[in-house]
């Protein structure tokens, strides 16, 4: 970041650590969930597993980058069935976490541009996060109906409150 305005080095690292604290809570999350947990769906869903979902996840950020880069939708291997381990998907996470990171500095500085999104990274990042989010609220479903509620500690203070205090 040398030459750059102290005002732009302050917003690109409130960017990607807004960014850093959202892929946290992912590996928060894979790290707390019970090792029976990862194979929950719904009660009455006939959607993915809860480890799909991580899949899922992962596969829609390796895909999208795959796409600002070279135009070209990724072939990647479905996630129904998948099963990694629990050291893998946070593997995964974080690896697509860190690219996710590199490309929007990259961004930021115009070296690089989402294909979409109206070429705006920013916005990029807020579908991601949103996306994400919402499976994560399907999971947690998962594990309630499930009888595999997560305390509070985590549930709340952990999840949530990574937002609100960094802890």
């Amino acid at each position: 970041m040398v030459g750059k305005t102290l005002a732009e080095q302050s917003f690109l690292t409130q960017v990607l650590n807004t960014w850093k604290t959202h892929n946290d809570i992912n590996l928060y999350l894979i790290g707390a969930i019970p090792r029976a947990g990862f194979q929950t769906v719904p009660i009455g869903s006939r959607g993915r597993t809860v480890v799909e979902q991580f899949v899922h996840m992962n596969r829609i950020r390796v895909g999208w980058l795959h796409f600002h880069r070279t135009g070209k939708r990724p072939q990647l291997e479905g996630a129904k069935g998948a099963n990694p381990s629990r050291t893998e998907l946070k593997k995964v996470f974080v690896g697509s976490g860190k690219a996710v990171s590199k490309f929007l500095t990259e961004a930021f500085w115009g070296e690089a541009a989402p294909k979409a999104f109206g070429k705006n990274a920013l916005r990029w990042m807020g579908y991601l996060i949103s996306h994400e989010s919402h499976h994560r609220g399907q999971i947690m479903l998962a594990l309630k109906q499930n009888g595999m509620r997560l305390p509070e500690k985590i549930s709340i203070q952990g999840l949530w409150g990574k937002w609100m205090w960094g802890k």
